[in-house]
């Protein structure tokens, strides 16, 4: 299983039998041009959106798909199950900023999370499956998300094999968030990839945190 990190919230998941699965892929140029990532290959046999906002869901991508996981759930997809759980957006109930799905894709004997936009602390005793997930997808960088110090607390409580933050500030991103400094220097066993793909295999696996910061490839 090979991760890809295309920026901002989108990952590209690419599975043992080639199955591609996208996540949260964003509307290039959206929010009056803040969103200044490079258009994201579509044609997907899966794209998960965790909700309707510009930066996570791109209609194109989402037409372009094969299927489209957008609702709270159990979907099982030929030897894919993908759970989705209803959060939200702010810590308010999703007044201010509305809804959120938390998804974890089970797949190749291992199970990948994607928190979306998560805005508040989780209670997993809601989200049983997310408990020691081998990879968890997490926003760090606040404002409209999580920040970097609810999010290591976050990490902490799931246990996760690897984390990969995303949601943070980067020289293509024009949104009043923070870097993702933030969140590393609070966490230990860090490691700055210097690429945009990650190889998920048992063997990269470790009984403690192993947080690994992506490149954005786009």
């Amino acid at each position: 299983m090979m991760l890809r990190y295309l920026g901002h919230a989108a990952f590209e998941l690419v599975l043992a039998d080639g199955r591609r699965l996208l996540f949260d892929p964003y509307e290039p140029g959206s929010y009056d041009g803040a969103v200044r990532f490079d258009p994201i290959e579509t044609g997907q046999d899966i794209v998960v959106v965790s909700h309707d906002h510009p930066d996570h869901r791109w209609e194109k991508a989402v037409e372009d798909a094969g299927i489209v996981i957008d609702s709270a759930g159990e979907h099982d997809l030929e030897g894919v199950k993908i759970t989705s759980y209803l959060t939200y957006h702010d810590e308010t109930g999703g007044s201010e900023r509305g809804t959120n799905l938390v998804s974890i894709v089970e797949a190749d004997g291992l199970r990948i999370a994607h928190m979306g936009d998560l805005g508040h602390m989780i209670d997993l005793g809601s989200m049983p499956v997310l408990k020691g997930v081998d990879l968890l997808m997490l926003p760090v960088g606040g404002f409209f998300t999580i920040d970097s110090g609810m999010a290591a607390e976050i990490a902490r409580v799931i246990g996760p094999g690897i984390v990969v933050p995303m949601h943070y500030k980067t020289e293509k991103l024009g949104f009043p968030i923070a870097s993702v400094d933030g969140f590393t220097e609070i966490m230990d066993n860090v490691e700055i990839m210097g690429g945009s793909e990650l190889e998920i295999v048992p063997s990269v696996l470790s009984e403690s945190i192993r947080v690994v910061v992506l490149e954005p490839a786009m």
